[in-house]
């Protein structure tokens, strides 16, 4: 072994992409040489040869890919290791990259990493192969190919049969050690996800096994996923090459073609002469075929795109509309409340004042006619005096009626306000009265928390939908259970029902506009719809737990102070 830097050679006539490079090398404890076109390059190479040749395609008259052809045909420098770089990506690049003679090729745009690595696999496998100095004789190249699914290994080696190579293909990585110890091979194709042995650890045995022996043996990865990391282990662990599943059969052929030529150069450049005329027109067909498919692929995702956006603006309307009609539902029903209250508290003014009176009347006359009643005359003025009583409380409850009916009827306020949660809370609950009947216990649990500000009537929308939703969950006897508390900055109004709870494949669609599991004529499917969008506006959140057969809770939080409202 020598403690010798590798030498690496540069050809790039970028001066700026030139001067990164030569910093990443340098960062490695490489050492450099750097030229700015291919002819000042062919005449460095008369000198001292490097490990390895780093090469742009687009030079200044000589290309890259006719530069890679002149070193090798010349005795010296033809087993130089090539690495050549492009902006390009393209397939047609490549693959003239590599029917040019170069070993491997990474595009400008790929990380500095894979570069890296590239290089490191290149530098690794340049000793041992130039050490064995003359070319074999001339025979056909033996590979093995391993792949554990059938069909595509018949269908890799049909493919590398037809490159005049011998195949031999095998399901498992230890039927692959086996006939590497029993025969041998000139390049063995792995597949990187296989049972009991993968790809990568596959590749570190093999890699060990042709070091200690000092076997010349190419190692190619396939796989169908095709990620840097995969790439990085795969090289890492020892192999020359990573091509994806997904890659042109073209483009996998020429890279084991440039492995192969490592050993059998001459071979090599004899077979890739005589077969690209051959090839010419697949390949046209290749690529047209491809700009065809890119074509049909680019209309389809643009009218999936247009598809999308429709049904996009499609649903906003349907929620726009729904929201108007449920807002204008609201806010009539919001007038025709406030109207009803307005007609009940004058006449209860009346009825109220002269109740007043009249036993303020009664109270003054008892002591001055109390001693000049008779038995009868005393239980009579006993039962007035009781039912004056009984109307005090009747009056009060129609008075208190009336507050809760004003307060539930300021849907039109469009501006936020301070209000009394717990008064809000009461209002509607005054209203779903009916609904309620003797078979629903309502158990409140106030928190301290007793101001909020909010847009008031839409507040009070919003808690009418969920308690009316729980009320239509509980059939039979039940309990709704309302409770507020502070979370962080916010109210958190928690409505919960003993129902039956939503089932698990609906839950996700529960805040759809017109989304509903009421029978036809008993709901819209709008009333979480448009809540979830009040509590938006305010800022807040709208969160439903579920659990089926035991009930739901839906909690209400709104920012409580007025600077946490969004408009």
């Amino acid at each position: 072994m020598t403690a010798a830097a590798p030498h690496i050679m540069v050809i790039e006539d970028s001066p700026t992409q030139a001067l990164q490079l030569q910093f990443m090398l340098d960062s490695q404890g490489w050492a450099t040489t750097m030229c700015g076109d291919a002819e000042s390059a062919l005449e460095q190479l008369g000198g001292v040869l490097p490990d390895l040749v780093l090469v742009d395609y687009h030079l200044p008259r000589m290309n890259g890919d006719e530069f890679v052809r002149q070193i090798r045909m010349n005795v010296r420098t033809r087993e130089l290791r090539v690495l050549m770089l492009t902006d390009s990506d393209t397939a047609e690049i490549e693959r003239k990259g590599f029917e040019s003679g170069a070993d491997a090729y990474v595009p400008k745009s790929a990380d500095t990493e894979i570069l890296l690595t590239r290089a490191q696999a290149l530098l690794r496998a340049a000793p041992s192969i130039m050490a064995h100095g003359a070319a074999p004789a001339f025979r056909r190249s033996r590979l093995l190919v391993v792949d554990d699914s059938p069909t595509y290994l018949y269908f890799i080696k049909a493919q590398l049969e037809e490159e005049g190579h011998e195949v031999v293909a095998v399901s498992t990585g230890r039927e692959v050690l086996q006939k590497v110890e029993e025969e041998k091979f000139d390049c063995i194709v792995v597949d990187l996800v296989m049972p009991e042995i993968s790809g990568t650890e596959l590749c570190a045995h093999l890699d060990a096994l042709r070091r200690k022996q000092d076997r010349l043996f190419q190692i190619v990865i396939l796989t169908a996923q095709d990620s840097k990391e995969d790439m990085m282990r795969g090289l890492e662990a020892g192999a020359d090459d990573f091509v994806g599943k997904s890659s042109e059969s073209e483009i996998l052929k020429a890279r084991i073609r440039a492995l192969l030529r490592r050993k059998f150069l001459h071979e090599e450049n004899m077979r890739i002469t005589g077969e690209f005329k051959n090839k010419e027109r697949e390949l046209e067909r290749a690529r047209a075929e491809k700009q065809a498919a890119e074509v049909r692929g680019a209309l389809a995702e643009a009218l999936e795109r247009s598809n999308g956006e429709l049904a996009a603006a499609y649903r906003e309307l349907q929620e726009t509309q729904a929201q108007l009609v449920q807002s204008a539902k609201m806010a009539s029903l919001g007038a025709l409340v406030a109207g009803i209250a307005h007609e009940i508290n004058n006449p209860l003014a009346f009825v109220a004042n002269h109740l007043t009176t009249v036993t303020r009347g009664v109270e003054t006359l008892v002591p001055e006619i109390e001693g000049h009643l008779s038995a009868g005359g005393g239980r009579t003025l006993d039962k007035v005096r009781q039912r004056l009583d009984a109307m005090r409380l009747g009056v009060d409850r129609v008075e208190d009626l009336v507050v809760k009916l004003r307060t539930f009827s300021r849907l039109d306020e469009a501006e936020v306000k301070m209000i009394e949660i717990e008064a809000s809370i009461e209002s509607v609950l005054t209203l779903l009265q009916h609904k309620l009947t003797d078979r629903l216990t309502v158990v409140r649990r106030y928190g301290d928390v007793k101001w909020v500000s909010c847009y008031p009537g839409p507040l009070n929308q919003v808690i009418m939908n969920v308690v009316a939703n729980a009320i239509d969950a509980i059939e039979g006897e039940g309990t709704i259970t309302i409770s507020t508390d502070r979370v962080d900055a916010m109210l958190a109004i928690a409505i919960s029902d003993t129902g039956g709870g939503i089932p698990p494949a609906i839950r996700d669609r529960v805040f759809e506009p017109f989304f509903t599991t009421k029978p036809v004529g008993a709901g819209t499917g709008l009333g979480l719809s448009i809540s979830y969008g009040i509590v938006q506006r305010h800022g807040g959140l709208l969160e439903i737990r579920s659990e089926e057969g035991r009930g739901t809770e839906v909690v209400i939080k709104i920012p409580i102070e007025p600077e946490r409202q969004t408009a």
